[in-house]
């Protein structure tokens, strides 16, 4: 495991309990989440969630009357907006005065280390580290700072009374996972485990306490049920065309007339506990948790453990298809993954009823989109494979000129390459 570095934090035991800003910024920061204006301002401020804008909410604090920046705190701070703004884009001064800033903030005694201000500070410090390329400093300053949240979490010294609990467990979710995408791509000394561990403690975090306590309705789902892809998918599509437009009882009528296999029977049971808590709130942290779960399951898969993979994902569609999720978290990639994990199961095991069900999911897929879907050149294409891989080569043809002639109308040109150099050879086409 790597070692938790305190260079930029005190001790989680160390930490005093939180003390929440003024009572007009916590009901600012409560009415921007739920809000989820669509200004481009508005915007940066409040989505959380959104990983390119993790460190955006620092300019709301410089910029209102109600800013908790000390002076000599926002000095700092405006000096690093002024180097990486203002046609300057000089990132390399703007890391000074942001560095600067954190450390007097710091030593600030009445600036909490646990505080939205705070760890936004250390969140502009890892933008320029971003742009500047310094991706060591990068990586080891998401892992503290996620690390450091998530330790005073699971050691109880962020309460639940805290007006920005939910906001700090977003904040954690969006850290960790950017961390776990630069170790995939920076691929160090064991990064697998490392990012396997830290991804599992904070599923494990999430399913004993905020879901026990937030969203019982989920928890108190037999885990032992099984999901029907094709089923989820006509609920998916059907609620993707008119999501706001059925009523509950039409919701239960279509999925009980449309739903006829003995896995859909069981599905409709998960789905009849949570229709009933649809209207209650959803914790402002939901759509990172899914993210980060969806990205642990493409870990499973490219490390072989399919069933755990398929098994993710198709209970992410689930949530994300009954909250609405679909804008932020595209269900249509969802079902891709879940075909394509169908498809590598086939490949380890040589079990044909794999490539079945994988056929099957593109396939329906395919036809509950629209035409012009962006999804549709790498369904065909990804059928092409599998026919490849049951040595269907007049299908795979097929397959591989609906594909490419997609691609070329939506602008996709990396699938034609893959079509041309790689598998029209195989095809001994010319």
């Amino acid at each position: 495991m790597l070692k938790r570095s305190n260079n930029l934090y005190q001790q989680a035991k160390n930490v005093s309990r939180y003390v929440p800003p003024s009572q007009r910024a916590i009901m600012q920061h409560k009415e921007f989440a739920k809000s989820k204006r669509q200004s481009d301002i508005l915007g940066k401020i409040v989505r959380y969630g959104a990983l390119t804008l993790v460190g955006g909410s620092i300019l709301m604090y410089l910029w209102q009357p109600w800013n908790p920046y000390s002076n000599e705190v926002s000095k700092e701070l405006r000096k690093g907006l002024w180097e990486e703004r203002d046609g300057k884009e000089d990132y390399l001064n703007a890391l000074k005065y942001y560095i600067k800033a954190m450390k007097v903030a710091k030593e600030d005694e009445r600036m909490n280390q646990l505080s939205l201000e705070y760890t936004g500070i250390v969140l502009k410090v890892a933008e320029m580290y971003q742009n500047l390329k310094m991706t060591d400093k990068l990586t080891a300053t998401y892992f503290n700072l996620s690390t450091f949240i998530f330790e005073n979490l699971i050691h109880g010294n962020i309460l639940d009374d805290n007006p920005e609990k939910e906001l700090l467990i977003d904040r954690d979710l969006i850290v960790i996972t950017r961390w776990a995408m630069l170790m995939q791509k920076e691929k160090p000394k064991n990064w697998l485990s490392d990012v396997n561990n830290e991804l599992r403690d904070r599923m494990a975090f999430i399913e004993n306490n905020e879901i026990l306590n937030d969203l019982p309705w989920i928890a108190n789902n037999p885990k032992s049920k099984k999901i029907n892809t094709n089923d989820l998918i006509e609920v998916w599509a059907e609620m993707k065309e008119d999501k706001f437009g059925i009523n509950h009882t039409k919701k239960t009528e279509w999925i009980e007339e449309n739903i006829k296999s003995e896995e859909g029977k069981q599905y409709l049971e998960c789905w009849n506990i949570m229709r009933s808590f649809q209207d209650r709130k959803w914790p402002l942290w939901i759509e990172s948790y899914l993210k980060l779960r969806d990205f642990y399951a493409m870990l499973q898969m490219n490390s072989g453990n399919i069933t755990s993979c398929i098994q993710i994902l198709q209970s992410n569609l689930l949530w994300s298809t009954i909250a609405g999720f679909d804008n932020s978290i595209s269900g249509t990639t969802q079902i891709h993954n879940i075909a394509s994990a169908w498809f590598q199961f086939g490949q380890l095991t040589n079990d044909r009823t794999a490539y079945t069900n994988s056929r099957t999911i593109y396939e329906k897929l395919i036809s509950k989109v629209s035409k012009n879907d962006p999804i549709l050149p790498i369904s065909y294409y990804s059928l092409g494979v599998l026919a490849l891989q049951l040595n269907d080569k007049e299908l795979a043809a097929q397959n591989f000129s609906k594909a490419r002639t997609l691609a070329v109308d939506l602008d996709q040109l990396q699938i034609v390459d893959k079509i041309d150099d790689e598998l029209i050879k195989k095809l001994n086409l010319k």
